[in-house]
């Protein structure tokens, strides 16, 4: 088994100190280490004092030394602790390298110099906030009423080793604490940065201790002195398992130990639970598969090791011990032991693990103790690290007692292969978490290096955000996270997250879309137990994450909607109302027809389910992009079918019954049929009047809730924005029209451009006689004569118009941009116009453009041109819209929308179809002056 012994010898005397020839173990390792080379020659006395004593004497009057006089000047207490602190590593060093002692006196004693020396710092800030005026401190002699600091760590365990960070957590009891000038919380935040200040800052003799109080609640919104009552609301509502394991250790080490000691009793039902749930249990085994879910000995042949950290380190023997403390400590007091060692044997007398492996596993977990002291006598730094670099492990190695490097490296190896076959082990009888390899720790405060480097491996860009914002999720700092079962389902879930967002081969945005969908729930279970309990609904989810981040906030908004996804329906073509939510809405028009009302939501939640179907059927699955304007079309026309009796029979109930017959038409992409997903509804409601005034005032009103009962925001959401400024007259027209005034708007006052958009005019509810005669004045108005010359003419002005007022945001927005999908459609409307008398069909681009080329409007390689860039651009777009919120640049598109859009388009990759899009926009450009620019044009 892998002994310590004193560090290699070495002829060469690096220090002259009087006494040091006495200190063989000290002297051999000056060649090794400069700090202590340092120390041994800035502190001679303190060299004096262990050549003449067994060296436990210097130890206590290190001790002693920091136990500084409350009324001291900063500067003289600055400096006594400093040299204390000095003396006490020498002392310390001298009996750990020299085998006189092992980790466990040389860990206590450190621990209790440093309880003096946060007790004297404490108490010099106290002594300052009181000379202030911030507190009233009648009897300086006895400890500030109500203000504490608990250690936790290892230092709560009298572990602390040689340069360890301190993990503090301090409070105050503000029913104790003596505020005066200032509140106590400010008081006590003021004297707890002081503290720290005189503990943690450099002089011209070092440091005392780095301190960290990080581990108090909530630490990236809470001060670092926070009240009991605040902290035990927290621990209430919000603590998590790794806090329970954090105050096994805890207990007081200065301030007022009454206080502190009345706190962690209000505590004790936290951290020891009699009686542990389902989910509780499950949380605590899946932080312990969270390291290293696999077992085997992957990654142990690396000589490089985080001692303290890496697989087979002294954590995985921490983590051994407090899981087993967390689950049977409630009902076995004897159990709740804070050093590990003696936990271990507790944990083999209890009959919860075999001795062996408790003796294995402390012989062990002292090696492990004293290579860490070593290395960071090295340098008198916070790290456990053994480097790659053979120098310095050679160092290390030195410092321990090996001739050879192979020898240690070899030593070190069999420890962690014995650690973490042990660690393995443990609850083997639980199903490994499915998911990724490797360390994914997001418990505590500090980064965990291998899960770093794990998402490094799994391709996320930045490790640091994410690790951040899952300690912010297992804190509750989300809603959707802050009850207690809510984050106990998400770690179930979290390896298999992070390789569903690795698979993706887009992992940064698939951890976006996440981000959005936890960060906008209201509550967390349903959507997090849907999820644990369905694996291939959280598949498909990452998935569409990674291709649509807008989806993300989609089904934040509404979380029900991930219950869709267990349809039966739900994997039907896009076409089929496989799930009913079409049919749904239908029977709204007789189901709710005197509810205005419910008529609304009942349209809206089947709305919201089969707009959601569309847009992951699309994303899913490609082919499905070529079909997605019909079926986002369809859902609308149902929609404004369904709430148009409805409304007429609301508008009824108030004026009575209808005096005439109305019809709600679609022009703009409604009326040609092919919405995107965030289409707008342009409208024009037409009606025929049985008598005067009183229709106009009727249709008007009826007009008008209709737009409510599709534009209005309800509890049950958003429908559709409703856009009615293609009305005759535009804004200064009414809203609601009379046929007759209908027809001859358009016979002798509309302009050009109001002739090309009628071309896409298309009737979809309300009295179907009405509806009928409309289509066909429709044809009528169109098949009107019209100066070539003139329409051409306004045809160009309009354009240059749109490129001044609406331009284009970069060459990648379809629509506007020259040679996009406006020119092509302005292409097809003039073509319309200029030659009336032709049989155009429905009016639909690709039919119009095929006809304009057989009656030599176009040549057929300008049609084929112009038919395929139009399809190429609108199902690009319709992918873009589902996507994102704008217009995204090539360069924004996910790798695997890329790839979705070039299958859809059968493209060979995505940089082929931008490079297709970029050459056929300059065609068209190229067509559309040619045929429509003034002086030039061929049509004119």
């Amino acid at each position: 088994m892998f002994e310590l012994a004193p560090p290699r010898a070495t002829e060469q005397n690096l220090v002259e100190a009087p006494g040091l020839e006495k200190l063989p173990a000290l002297a051999n390792a000056l060649a090794q280490s400069p700090y202590l080379s340092r120390l041994c020659r800035t502190r001679p006395d303190a060299i004096e004092c262990l050549a003449s004593s067994d060296g436990e004497d210097c130890v206590r009057n290190a001790i002693k030394a920091a136990s500084v006089p409350y009324d001291t000047p900063e500067a003289d207490g600055l400096k006594a602790l400093r040299l204390a602190k000095s003396d006490i590593h020498l002392a310390l060093a001298n009996l750990d390298l020299g085998c006189k002692w092992d980790w466990a006196p040389v860990t206590r004693s450190f621990s209790e110099f440093a309880d003096a020396a946060i007790e004297s710092a404490l108490r010099m800030a106290c002594w300052k906030a009181a000379q202030s005026g911030w507190i009233s401190w009648d009897d300086p002699q006895a400890p500030l009423p109500g203000l504490f600091v608990l250690a936790l760590g290892k230092l709560g365990a009298h572990e602390l080793n040689y340069s360890s960070d301190v993990d503090l957590v301090a409070m105050f009891d503000p029913d104790l604490f003596p505020a005066a000038s200032r509140t106590a919380g400010d008081a006590a935040r003021r004297i707890i940065q002081h503290m720290s200040q005189l503990l943690e800052q450099q002089t011209e003799h070092g440091y005392v201790l780095r301190v960290d109080l990080r581990l108090r609640p909530d630490p990236r919104s809470t001060p670092v002195a926070i009240s009991t009552s605040s902290a035990e609301l927290y621990y209430e509502n919000s603590g998590q398992n790794w806090e329970r394991m954090a105050y096994i250790k805890a207990r007081p080490c200065a301030g007022d130990p009454d206080a502190a000691n009345a706190f962690l009793d209000t505590l004790e039902p936290f951290v020891w639970r009699r009686h542990l749930d389902f989910w509780a249990i499950e949380d605590i085994r899946a932080i312990k598969q969270q390291i290293h879910s696999h077992g085997g000995h992957q990654g142990l042949d690396n000589p490089a090791f985080d001692v303290k950290l890496g697989r087979g380190g002294i954590r995985e023997i921490e983590f051994f011990a407090q899981t087993q403390q967390l689950i049977h400590g409630g009902r076995t007091p004897e159990l709740r032991g804070k050093r590990t060692v003696d936990v271990l044997q507790q944990l083999a007398e209890a009959g919860h693990t075999d001795q062996k492996t408790a003796d294995d596993l402390c012989a062990i977990y002292a090696r492990l103790r004293g290579i860490e002291h070593r290395i960071q006598m090295l340098n008198d730094e916070h790290t456990h690290t053994l480097k790659e670099q053979d120098e310095y492990r050679d160092r290390v190695a030195a410092l321990c007692g090996f001739d050879t490097l192979k020898d240690f490296d070899a030593e070190v190896r069999a420890l962690r292969i014995c650690v973490h076959d042990y660690f393995s082990e443990l609850f083997k009888e639980t199903k490994q978490l499915s998911g990724v390899e490797g360390n994914l720790v997001f418990t505590g405060v500090d980064e965990d290096p291998e899960t770093v480097e794990t998402l490094k491996g799994l391709g996320f860009s930045n490790p640091s955000q994410i690790i951040s914002d899952f300690q912010v999720w297992h804190r509750g700092g989300i809603r959707a996270t802050r009850s207690t079962r809510s984050r106990q389902l998400l770690t179930a879930v979290e390896r298999r997250l992070f390789k569903l967002m690795a698979e993706t081969g887009n992992p940064d945005t698939a951890f976006e879309g996440l981000r959005t969908f936890l960060g906008g729930l209201s509550s967390g279970i349903q959507s997090l137990s849907l999820l644990a309990a369905n694996p291939a609904i959280l598949t498909d989810l990452i998935e569409i994450f990674s291709v649509a981040p807008r989806l993300a906030r989609d089904l934040a908004n509404r979380p029900e909607l991930l219950e869709a996804l267990l349809d039966g329906g739900f994997a039907a073509p896009i076409l089929e109302d496989s799930c009913g939510h079409i049919e749904a809405i239908r029977e709204v028009r007789t189901d709710l027809i005197d509810d205005f009302e419910g008529a609304m939501n009942e349209v809206r939640r089947n709305f919201h389910d089969a707009h959601f179907r569309v847009k992951f059927k699309m994303l899913q699955e490609p082919r499905y992009a070529n079909q997605a304007g019909l079926a986002f079309t369809r859902l609308a026309d149902t929609c404004i079918q369904a709430l148009t009796p409805v409304t007429l029979r609301y508008v009824e109930q108030g004026l009575g019954p209808a005096p005439g017959r109305w019809a709600i038409c679609g022009l703009g992409k409604l009326g040609s049929q092919d919405l995107t997903s965030n289409s707008d509804l342009d409208l024009m409601v037409i009606f025929k009047p049985d008598d005067g005034q009183s229709a106009t005032q009727f249709f008007t009103r009826a007009t008008q809730r209709l737009i409510t009962a599709l534009s209005a925001q309800t509890e049950e959401g958003l429908l559709y924005e409703a856009d009615m400024q293609l009305r005759p007259s535009g804004r200064a027209g009414p809203v609601a029209v009379r046929f007759p005034a209908f027809a001859e708007y358009y016979r002798k006052d509309a302009w050009t451009w109001e002739h090309m958009a009628l071309t896409r005019l298309r009737p979809v509810a309300g009295d179907p006689e009405l509806m009928n005669e409309i289509a066909t004045e429709k044809e009528a108005l169109l098949s009107l004569e019209r100066d070539i010359s003139m329409v051409c003419k306004d045809g160009w002005e309009m354009r240059e118009r749109l490129l001044k007022d609406r331009p284009a945001k970069h060459d990648f927005d379809l629509k506007l941009i020259k040679g996009g999908m406006i020119d092509i459609e302005f292409l097809a409307q003039i073509a319309q116009l200029i030659r009336p008398n032709e049989n155009w069909g429905q009016r639909d681009v690709a039919g119009v453009l095929s006809h304009a080329s057989k009656i030599g409007l176009f040549t057929g390689d300008e049609a084929e041109l112009l038919k395929k860039t139009y399809h190429d651009m609108q199902v690009t777009l319709s992918l873009q819209r589902v996507a994102f919120d704008g217009p995204a640049k090539p360069e924004d598109w996910p790798v695997v929308l890329k790839g979705r859009a070039a299958r859809a388009l059968s493209y060979e990759n995505f940089d082929a179809l931008c490079a297709a899009i970029g050459q056929a926009k300059n065609d068209v450009w190229d067509i559309f002056c040619k045929k429509i620019q003034p002086g030039a044009t061929e049509w004119g």
